[in-house]
């Protein structure tokens, strides 16, 4: 008897089941951020506006993808041509001293 798929019913079948509860459970946890004062809300490094943005999302998304990483992770990038001029770095010419002994002091 050969497969004819890839992986089987049962395999598919339990993670879609995984991951409808795994968005539930995070759906339920952002619910109760919502009851949070903004300076709890600011001391794990979120806003109420990233709460009520992740509980805006269909109920079917899971809301831990939008806010997850670092809030750095969360701001635009810009990034440039490599033939874009760029400012030069300053140079600080450092006076060459010596001891009495010739080597160079650190």
């Amino acid at each position: 008897m050969t497969q004819t798929f890839s992986t089987p019913f049962f395999a598919l079948f339990g993670q879609t089941v995984a991951r409808a509860w795994r968005v539930y459970k995070n759906r339920r946890q952002f619910a109760e951020l919502s009851h949070w004062t903004d300076e709890q809300l600011l001391d794990v490094g979120l806003t109420r506006h990233d709460v009520r943005r992740a509980l805006s999302l269909p109920f079917y998304s899971d809301p831990s993808s939008l806010v997850s990483g670092s809030p750095a992770m969360r701001h635009t990038v810009t990034i440039n041509a490599a033939n874009t001029p760029q400012a030069k770095p300053a140079l600080k010419v450092v006076k060459n001293t010596h001891d009495a002994s010739g080597s160079i002091a650190a």
